[in-house]
């Protein structure tokens, strides 16, 4: 059996760039997509997706932190 060198995000917006060797992450609204940016581990990749949806404030349902009340 093969093995798979393959890393798939569980996150929404997040995956694996084999060209740099790390997570991206985006998030896209109306059809505009907005980098957030290339980060070591998967967790940080998900941190600023969010940190990048609360600073545009987009309607889209955060994965790690906490909505502001």
């Amino acid at each position: 059996m093969k093995k798979s060198n393959q890393r798939v995000s569980t996150y929404t917006g997040v995956g694996w760039n084999r060209e740099t060797q790390s997570w991206r992450s985006s998030v896209s609204e109306k059809g505009i997509k907005y980098d957030c940016g290339y980060y070591s581990n998967e967790r940080d990749a998900v941190k600023a997706r969010d940190r990048k949806i609360l600073a545009l404030g987009l309607n889209k349902p955060l994965q790690i932190l906490k909505p502001v009340a």
